[in-house]
């Protein structure tokens, strides 16, 4: 059965996080064997707790990575926890993974939200998860023994979420947009066997794109070379953004305030002009051969 959930405690302090390895990704795509319609029985994902078939769905819309998207719509039929899930073990090949997926949830003020890393298949025990608090749209996250209280979240804007999960050292790490707001200890339950997707059907859906399945090096986040690291400035930018990396850049994509995809690069220089961007809060998604970044700039 399903885990209770547990008190909330304070929100830990933030830092950042960065690192690539072997990745493979799930974007709903029709490459990848996805087709429009109910996303349950489609590549491993099941529907569970009563959820109506035609609530999870693949759409040709609010995409972040290619055409299509996981969209969960809510009619309100069930009013108790219920979801899509998906086993990953065969995507999990060592000790340590990352899984990281762009998330957008609907409205406050309706559904419940949770993203759970489940152990194994049977007893559904927590390794990692994160919850949307329904009245606040608080993301609630699980450390080792309890939920502890992290950023407050807008309703109907994409967020990066990222679970990094650890047996070499026993540590556990959640990061939204590239930054990190928890790190500590790992549980009594350490492996990434499931992945779910879960809400409370209580009027209002989430939408899923871009998950990413990374097995890890056995690196400690001091030892990630520089030559992984990508910064940008100056930021805020007026402009003109210079991206510094050492590896090359195949697409950039950025995101305004709520969300929506205003600009596409395609094997852009590493120095793109932003003076076309009207004054706000973007989101810019950096894509390379080996890794994925999220940073966040001001436009002036």
């Amino acid at each position: 059965m399903r885990k209770v959930l547990f008190p909330l405690m304070a929100l830990l302090s933030f830092s950042t996080f960065s690192i690539h390895a072997q990745t493979s990704k799930i974007s709903f795509e029709a490459s990848e064997g996805y087709s429009v319609g109910n996303l349950g029985g489609q590549q491993g994902w099941t529907a569970w707790g009563g959820v109506p078939a035609t609530n999870p769905r693949v759409a040709n819309s609010n995409a972040t990575d290619g055409v299509n998207s996981f969209t969960m719509a809510s009619e309100g039929d069930v009013l108790d926890f219920c979801g899509v899930e998906k086993n990953i073990s065969s995507l999990v090949t060592g000790d340590d993974v990352e899984i990281s997926f762009d998330y957008k949830f609907d409205d406050i003020d309706g559904s419940d939200y949770e993203m759970a890393i489940y152990n194994d298949g049977t007893n559904y025990y927590y390794t990692a998860v994160l919850r949307i608090d329904y009245q606040t749209g608080r993301l609630e996250y699980r450390n080792a023994t309890t939920f502890a209280n992290g950023p407050i979240l807008t309703p109907d804007q994409w967020y990066n979420l990222k679970i990094v999960i650890k047996k070499s050292d026993n540590t556990l790490q959640y990061l939204v947009d590239g930054v990190s707001i928890y790190s500590g200890p790992l549980g009594t339950y350490k492996n990434a066997q499931i992945i779910d997707f879960v809400y409370d059907d209580f009027g209002s859906g989430f939408k899923v794109d871009n998950l990413r399945v990374t097995n890890l090096a056995n690196l400690a986040t001091n030892e990630v070379s520089r030559k992984e690291a990508v910064t940008i400035s100056p930021n805020p930018a007026i402009d003109r953004l210079n991206i510094e990396t050492e590896e090359k850049i195949n697409t950039i994509l950025i995101f305004d305030a709520k969300g929506s995809l205003v600009k596409t690069l395609s094997n852009p220089d590493k120095t793109i002009t932003v003076s076309d961007l009207s004054t706000g809060n973007y989101l810019i998604k950096i894509k390379t051969d080996k890794s994925e970044f999220t940073k966040k700039f001001i436009k002036k």
